[in-house]
């Protein structure tokens, strides 16, 4: 789909939307709608320079460290910050990215109901599985999930509501400053209420989502209400920190400080190099001797050529006349002396960020220890997100069909899956039924591989007409190694003196 220009929302669709137009619609529509220029608010953007260039002001350590002293009642300004470091801190949006893009959500297996104590229907079971399949197909949660995951490592939480059919799935984010979670679902993720009354001057966005917001708001007006709490079928909630949902705190938080000593160090390097380009040329008014008014040059000749002199300077270097030889001044010398504590403060703030020392990779040394630290990022970022991941997709299954299969996720990252795959190859070549999940891991779904299975096999005949490629494990139907395997075999049965010959040649090798 092309990408669509986005406007203000003048009013709101007059016909039913399906879920990929709601996705356009609110793609065209998103600036206006999540407004994060506002969300920037308490940060303040100042034109510093009174020109059409805005820069963002550096937070101001204080403020930090009021919100630590009472974290739950600064939970919105503790939020905006984690957002402007986000945008403004290069290493914060590493550490966010590298954490959000950990999920391998295509390493999965989805498993059919079944009962041994009694006899299963397998054309049902069939059908059950080929429709759980085509519904994550359609759910593209490899790509969907980024944005939630990314959400809930800078902000713990994210709040969203799912429009699915048969034009496919759009998670809609709603706004946290007006979102809450109020439980839990029996499968594990969370449950969330909206306060309506925020969306008092967005009723252009509650006509275009339709249900449930339409319902939800309607439910206000009548019983005034704030608080709605979101229809389960609709409800994705996800949290980072599970030990208190009413606490709402960005993963990296204890971070913020030395991210925002990261960034001064970088305004430190910015000016020096600013520094770096500047310079005063001035050019003396000699005298002949003592007598200060008797000049070599006249004043008025000096300063027509210095003019004319000073139009050849670039916007970084500026000039003047005064009695005396010509010179210059740099700025170069100390400003940039205090540069160098950007790569120390840098590399501090990723060894300590939970492992992601491997973002900086001098500080890892051997394969082993990269290893390592990718294992132990991988459970730090996918721990309590995963499962409930897990929960939701099961339980989101359940609205849309009637006996979905159960839908297993591994707890393996784009840095652990190799050696998880090969435990599945294993499991699979001693006859475990690990086929379908092996291959999902290799970026083809299930109903793909079954698909190229079913042409390959049953409408090409591939097994026929081309060979297998030669490996340790292949061997011919008879027991015996396959051809290319080893050395080719020698008569023995030559007699002849030549024969005899190689054989003793062969033996002496």
């Amino acid at each position: 789909m092309a990408q669509t220009k986005r406007t203000t929302p003048k009013s709101a669709p007059t016909k039913t939307l399906t879920a990929a137009e709601k996705r356009e619609w609110y793609d065209k529509h998103k600036g206006e709608i999540e407004n994060y220029v506002k969300v920037l608010d308490p940060l303040r953007l100042k034109d510093v320079t009174k020109t059409s260039t805005k820069r963002i002001e550096t937070f101001d350590k204080d403020k930090l460290l009021s919100y630590f002293e009472n974290i739950p009642g600064n939970e919105r300004n503790i939020r905006n910050l984690s957002r402007y470091l986000y945008y403004r801190s290069h290493v914060y949006h590493r550490l966010v990215s590298y954490n959000a893009t950990m999920f391998c959500l295509n390493a999965r297996s989805i498993i059919p109901s079944y009962n041994p104590t009694k006899t299963n229907d397998a054309k049902k079971m069939l059908k059950n599985y080929y429709q759980t399949a085509q519904i994550l197909e359609n759910m593209h949660l490899p790509g969907e999930m980024i944005a939630p995951y990314t959400t809930c490592f800078v902000e713990d939480v994210f709040y969203g509501l799912v429009f699915y059919d048969d034009t496919g799935m759009f998670i809609l984010r709603m706004d946290p400053d007006y979102c809450s979670i109020n439980g839990r679902f029996m499968t594990g993720d969370y449950s969330f209420a909206i306060n309506m009354s925020g969306y008092r001057q967005k009723t252009y966005l509650i006509e275009a989502m339709g249900e449930p917001l339409t319902s939800m708001y309607q439910a206000y007006q009548t019983t005034g209400e704030k608080w709605q709490a979101v229809p389960a079928e609709y409800c994705l909630c996800l949290k980072y920190n599970v030990d208190d949902w009413e606490v709402v705190v960005p993963p990296l938080m204890g971070m913020f400080n030395s991210l925002i000593n990261v960034t001064d160090q970088e305004d430190i390097e910015a000016m020096a190099n600013e520094l770096d380009l500047y310079k005063i040329i001035w050019m003396e008014l000699e005298t002949r001797g003592t007598n200060m008014d008797d000049w070599k040059v006249t004043p008025a000749a000096a300063i027509e050529y210095f003019d004319r002199l000073s139009e050849t300077f670039p916007d970084s270097v500026g000039g003047g006349v005064v009695p005396g030889k010509l010179e210059s001044i740099d700025f170069n010398k100390d400003a940039a002396s205090d540069t160098t504590n950007l790569a120390k403060a840098t590399q501090t703030v990723l060894n300590t960020a939970g492992g992601a020392e491997v973002l900086n990779g001098g500080t890892i040394t051997g394969t082993s220890a990269f290893n390592g630290a990718a294992i132990a990022n991988t459970q730090n970022a996918i721990a309590t997100l995963l499962p409930q991941t897990q929960a939701w997709v099961n339980r989101f299954l359940g609205y849309h069909m009637t006996s979905p299969c159960k839908v297993k996720f591994f707890p393996v990252s784009v840095y652990t899956k190799e050696n998880f795959q090969k435990n599945l190859l294993t499991a699979a070549q001693n006859g475990l039924p690990t086929k379908l999940a092996y291959n999902a891991m290799n970026g083809f779904s299930e109903l793909d591989t079954l698909a190229l299975n079913y042409f390959e096999e049953e409408v090409v005949g591939i097994s026929d007409k081309l060979r297998p490629i030669s490996t340790s494990y292949t061997q011919s139907g008879d027991g015996t190694e396959d051809i290319g395997q080893g050395r080719p075999a020698v008569d023995d049965g030559d007699l002849s003196d030549e024969g005899e010959a190689s054989r003793d040649k062969r033996d002496r090798q």
